[in-house]
C-alpha cells in the first residue's frame, strides 16, 4: 500500500497525467503538424521569390524556428488558450520585436542582450494577453541567431516572424476543420459543439471529481492543465457553491431570484408585486414552475440566494451584480 502511496507521489512530482489523449487525436496531431510544417516552409519561400528575392538565402532567413514549438500548440493542442490565433500572431510578432530592438542596442554583450529580449517578450506578451510560450524563442533567436538573421534587422519582424505565424494559423484553421472535436480556433470548435444541457430542475444526483475528471477525459482534444489543477478548481467550485451564501439585500419587482438549490429543490421566483408586508411571486422555473405564491417580505428575502436572469441560450445565470 506504501508503496502505492510512493508512485502515486512521485507521479505528481513529475507531471505526469492520469487522463489520456486519444490514440487518433495524437496521430491527427502529428500528420497535420507535419503538413503545417511542409506549408510553412513552401508559401514562405513561395512568397519570396514572388518578391524578387532571387539571391541564396539560408532557411532560418525565411523559416522561423520556433516556429516548430508553435506547431507543437496549435496541432497538439488545438483549444489550449497559448495555441489561439491572437497568442501565435502577437506573441510571435511582439517577441520578435524585442529581440530585433534588444540586439541592436544591447548587442555588444551578447548575454545581456538575450536575457533582456527574453524578459521583456514576457512583461509584453503578459501585458497584452498574449502569452505564447515560442515567443520567448522568437525573441532570442534575433539575439542569437547568427548574421544572417541580424543582417534582416527589422524585417526579422516581418519575414519570418509575422508571415510564418499566419501561414501557421491558416494551417490550423484548414487541417482541423474536418475533424469536428479538433476545429481550430477553439471558438469554431465550441460554436459548433452542443451536448445535452442539464438544467438544475433536472438534476438528482451531486457533481463528483470522477465525474468531472470523465467530463475532460470525453472533450477528445489534450487540455493543457495538470489532475491536480482540475481537482483544485473542482474542489473550490463545490467551496463557492457552500460558502456563497449571501442573499440580496434589496428585492424588486420584475426581477427574478433564484434559492440556489439543486434537484427538485431549486426554483426560480419573480416578483410581481411587492409592498412593505408581502411578496408575491411567479415560479418560473422548477418543479413548481407556472404557480404562484405569496409570502412576508423576510421570508423572500431569506429564501432568495442570488437575483437571476435567462440568457440568450434559455439557461438562468446570477446577474453580474451577484457574481
Amino acid at each position: 500500500m506504501r508503496n502505492n502511496s510512493i508512485v502515486k507521489e512521485c507521479r505528481l512530482y513529475l507531471g505526469l497525467p492520469t487522463t489520456k489523449t486519444p490514440f487518433k487525436d495524437i496521430i491527427l496531431g502529428s500528420l497535420t503538424s507535419l503538413i503545417a510544417i511542409i506549408s510553412v516552409i513552401y508559401f514562405s519561400q513561395l512568397c519570396l521569390n514572388y518578391i524578387n528575392v532571387t539571391e541564396q538565402v539560408s532557411y532560418n532567413t525565411y523559416v522561423l524556428i520556433s516556429i516548430a514549438a508553435t506547431s507543437v500548440l496549435v496541432f497538439a493542442i488545438p483549444h489550449g488558450a497559448l495555441s489561439q490565433p491572437w497568442q501565435v500572431l502577437a506573441g510571435n510578432v511582439v517577441s520578435a520585436l524585442l529581440g530585433v530592438l534588444s540586439w541592436k542596442y544591447l548587442g555588444s554583450n551578447v548575454i545581456v542582450a538575450a536575457a533582456f529580449a527574453v524578459a521583456l517578450a514576457i512583461l509584453a506578451m503578459s501585458y497584452l494577453r498574449c502569452i505564447h510560450p515560442p515567443g520567448g524563442a522568437t525573441a532570442l533567436g534575433a539575439v542569437l541567431g547568427g548574421d544572417a538573421i541580424h543582417e534582416l534587422g527589422f524585417n526579422y519582424i516581418l519575414v519570418p516572424t509575422l508571415l510564418n505565424s499566419v501561414i501557421i494559423i491558416l494551417a490550423g484553421i484548414i487541417l482541423n476543420y474536418p475533424f469536428r472535436w479538433r476545429r481550430y480556433p477553439s471558438h469554431s470548435y465550441f460554436k459548433t459543439h452542443s451536448e445535452g444541457k442539464i438544467s438544475p430542475g433536472d438534476r438528482e444526483n451531486e457533481i463528483t471529481i470522477e465525474d468531472f475528471m470523465k467530463s475532460i477525459s470525453e472533450h477528445g482534444s489534450y487540455i493543457d492543465i495538470t489532475d491536480e489543477a482540475w481537482v483544485e478548481i473542482f474542489e473550490n467550485a463545490k467551496r463557492h457553491a457552500e460558502l456563497d451564501i449571501e442573499h440580496p439585500t434589496e428585492i424588486a419587482a420584475g426581477f427574478a431570484y433564484s434559492n440556489g438549490k439543486i434537484g427538485n429543490k431549486w426554483e426560480i421566483r419573480q416578483i410581481s408585486a411587492i409592498n412593505k408586508q408581502s411578496v408575491k411571486f411567479t415560479v418560473l422555473a422548477g418543479i413548481n414552475s407556472g404557480s404562484f405564491g405569496q409570502c412576508t417580505v423576510n421570508e423572500f428575502v431569506s429564501w432568495a440566494k442570488f437575483e437571476v436572469d435567462q440568457n440568450t441560450f434559455g439557461v438562468w445565470a446570477r446577474t453580474s451584480e451577484y457574481t
